[in-house]
């Protein structure tokens, strides 16, 4: 028996909409108004300063003044309504961000031209339909250096969506120019929200790519809220104290912060000092809170408990567990079709069965599914946990023993400094003499890979077992720690063959990839077509009928068919300009023409996992005339590069990358007749250290040049005093980049 409907809802949580908002655009107006009044009125002395410390006079930009204001008051509190009374536990959510720049060079003033924003959204909430929505606010004032200040007109405004559940706009910020201050704030309101709504947790990084003089962070919390919070790597704690209703108020501040390379290898979760809040409103039915109360840095120890109250709850207090038994009956008949014939070994039972679970959840179509083949329908998410939770229900009804690991990113909080349970990611451990690894990170994912993100920590697992009611046992004396791949196991290996065209003006490249491990994810996203993947899937779990033959067997559904069929060939004929993309995205140039684009493997299994895609296209402008001789850009051919800005160079903190990894480019160029190559020899490179290796080798063998390259990085964390060694690399792939041959004429 098949429960499409409940299948959908848990894997991909599609919400309920709650009721459209209920001010006119007039109301909002006035709200607007009332909102800039309020903020531009605050009595904070860091918004009023004008001078900048001697040590930061040299800076493109400089953070004068940070405050972050959240509210979550009853409505006779909130200070922007003219509201009555309130029911008891009813609230109004505010969350008010404001900062002041100073702007010394163009790259800072473009930064901050232009501000992109969600102007409105409906709040998504089951069976809440006084929950309305949120609007968002936003005010922008120019400071002059002669002290004038000018308030920007954002009613100016340009719409780039609007829906019935979005609105989004864009507004402009005439008259910015270098040596000016700007003043902005974005100011977020929920309406009315109810016992037990849960808010998304709040977060304050004390550091940014520019120094900031002075952060402060301001909360009020009703008397019916309970608060959590955690200072991380060394933040301020809050100051706590109640007023005279009761609510509890928090601020806490950091002065003269320095600049940090955040946008280049780190991890700011670990790295940079962060408080955490999370507001939990009249206590949760299932992890309980007093209302009221402040819980300062809670042990990890009760973050555990936690998840095994939530996790409990999930197995034990659901319709899971039922949706779990019947697709359990519908694998069990995919597998005895596939042992009929012969496509199922006894020792891949797992890995079918992860398989057959992915397909059911993001490559089965039925007649009630949204049309859907295009390359949006590749970045699919599931609900990570739902997924995964009956998976392991799945499992455990086939007799395959399993645990569940609770894994923390390396991008987020350590195991240590948990606040949630949405801090830990599960990844699925199958038990015996050869365990498997099931992981949730979309349509593509592979059994037996764990993203390089969860690699290499102490993380603490759960065992379920048991029928009808499910028992779940700590592991504490038994840390999982998931192995580290190493850089040959995530590489992009590149086969390149370069003939020069007959006009001497462009390159003819023919140009296979290969993509291993965590190297070709984002390329499955960005180049497979449904219609491809979903059909060797289902021969390969041995699905007799595809849904196409399906519906045109169905005098109901066969118009549907021919539906499908239209949106397959929309799809294919957008596919060319998916590759185009690809190779500007890794080139940094758009192709002059794109005249094959080809996927020789999906990556689909563990059993065959490569990428591996062909392209034949021309590149302009890599080859230029000087006279009689012509010079050729070969070291475009490996990419695009890092580039280290100046101030990236003098590095402080340590260095998290995304994985250890290898680049490896097989290059030959065909030397056009009546022309000889000079400055071969000066291609070979050898850098190599403890970091990583940046490597060319280049000969002529008759008429071709070849040119091997490779680039590798050891390891995904490398300790700050390693940093020069890695800028060796860097620079060494950086200076390849621009290398050059010279064809001379005979």
């Amino acid at each position: 028996m098949k429960y499409p409907g409940i299948i959908i809802l848990l894997c991909f949580s599609l919400l309920h909409v709650s009721p459209v908002f209920s001010q006119t655009d007039a109301d909002v107006k006035q709200l607007a108004d009332e909102v800039r009044k309020e903020v531009w009125g605050w009595n904070i002395p860091a918004f009023n300063n004008r001078e900048i410390p001697a040590a930061y006079a040299n800076e493109p930009a400089v953070v004068m003044a940070r405050h972050h204001e959240i509210k979550a008051i009853s409505k006779n509190k909130f200070k922007f309504r003219g509201l009555v009374a309130a029911k008891y536990k009813e609230i109004y959510f505010t969350n008010t961000f404001r900062e002041m720049v100073k702007i010394n060079d163009k790259a800072t003033l473009e930064e901050f031209s232009e501000f992109s924003y969600q102007k409105s959204k409906k709040l998504a909430k089951f069976f809440s339909p006084k929950l309305k929505g949120r609007l968002v606010f936003l005010g922008v004032r120019i400071i002059k250096p002669d002290g004038s200040i000018k308030e920007v007109n954002v009613d100016e405004e340009v719409l780039t969506k609007d829906h019935n559940s979005e609105q989004r706009s864009k507004v402009a910020v005439p008259g910015l120019e270098v040596g000016d201050i700007i003043d902005y704030f974005f100011c977020q309101q929920e309406e009315e929200a109810i016992a037990g709504y849960k808010t998304d947790p709040y977060l304050f990084v004390f550091g940014d790519d520019k120094p900031i003089l002075h952060y402060s962070i301001h909360c009020e919390a009703g008397p019916t809220c309970a608060l959590e919070y955690r200072a991380m790597n060394g933040a301020p704690e809050f100051s706590v104290k109640k007023d005279a209703d009761d609510d509890n108020i928090l601020d806490a501040q950091y002065k003269n912060i320095d600049k940090a390379p955040v946008g280049l290898w780190m991890s700011s979760a670990r790295q940079l000092p962060i408080l955490r809040l999370n507001i939990r409103i009249g206590g949760p039915k299932k992890i309980r809170r007093k209302e009221g109360e402040v819980y300062r840095n809670q042990p990890y120890q009760q973050i555990i408990e936690d998840v095994k109250i939530d996790m409990k709850e999930d197995f034990n207090g659901s319709t899971l567990g039922l949706v779990a038994d019947a697709l359990t009956d519908e694998i069990k008949s995919m597998i005895k079709r596939a042992r009929k014939s012969d496509d199922l070994p006894k020792d891949s039972l797992p890995y079918y069965a992860y398989y057959a679970f992915r397909y059911i959840a993001f490559y089965r179509v039925t007649a009630n599914s949204q049309i859907n083949v295009g390359i949006e329908r590749n970045y699919q998410m599931p609900n990570k946990k739902k997924f995964l939770e009956l998976l392991s229900l799945i499992l455990n009804n086939l007799r395959i023993e399993n645990k569940i690991i609770l894994a923390t990113s390396r991008y987020g909080p350590d195991t240590k400094q948990v606040l949630l349970v949405d801090d830990f990611e599960y990844i699925i451990k199958t038990l015996g003499n050869q365990p498997v690894y099931m992981c949730a990170e979309g349509v593509f994912t592979n059994a037996n890979f764990v993203p390089a993100e969860y690699e290499g920590q102490d993380n603490q697992s759960l065992t379920t077992a048991g029928s009808g009611k499910i028992v779940l046992k700590i592991n504490d004396e038994q840390p999982e720690k998931i192995p580290a791949s190493k850089a040959t196991s995530n590489v992009k290996r590149e086969n390149i063959n370069i003939s020069i065209d007959s006009d001497m003006e462009k390159l003819n490249i023919d140009r296979q990839s290969t993509l291993t491990g965590e190297m070709r994810y984002g390329a499955q996203r960005a180049l497979l077509l449904f219609e491809d993947y979903y059909e060797e899937e289902r021969k390969a779990l041995s699905v007799k009928e595809s849904f196409m033959e399906t519906f045109a067997d169905s005098r109901r559904n066969r118009s549907l068919a021919e539906e499908y069929k239209v949106a397959f060939a929309k799809a294919r004929t957008e596919w060319k300009e998916q590759f185009e993309n690809e190779i500007e995205s890794e080139y940094g140039d758009k192709p002059k023409d794109i005249s094959l684009y080809r996927i020789d493997n999906m990556g689909l299994r563990h059993t065959r996992p490569d990428l591996v895609y062909s392209t034949h296209f021309q590149m302009e402008g890599w080859v230029k005339k000087g006279g009689a001789n012509y010079i050729v850009d070969i070291g475009k051919l490996i990419g695009t590069q890092t580039t280290l800005k100046p101030d990236q160079r003098a590095r402080k903190v340590d260095v998290y990358m995304s994985c250890a990894r290898s680049f490896q480019y097989s290059i030959r160029l065909n030397i056009p007749q009546g022309y000889t190559a000079e400055g071969v020899e000066k291609l070979s490179v050898n850098k190599s250290n403890t970091a990583g290796v940046f490597k060319a080798e280049a000969k002529q063998e008759g008429n071709s040049i070849l040119l091997t390259v490779t680039k590798t990085y050891n390891s995904a964390f490398e300790p700050v005093s390693n940093w020069p060694q890695l800028m060796e690399i860097i620079d060494a792939a950086h200076d390849f980049e621009a290398a050059k041959i010279l064809l001379r004429k005979r």
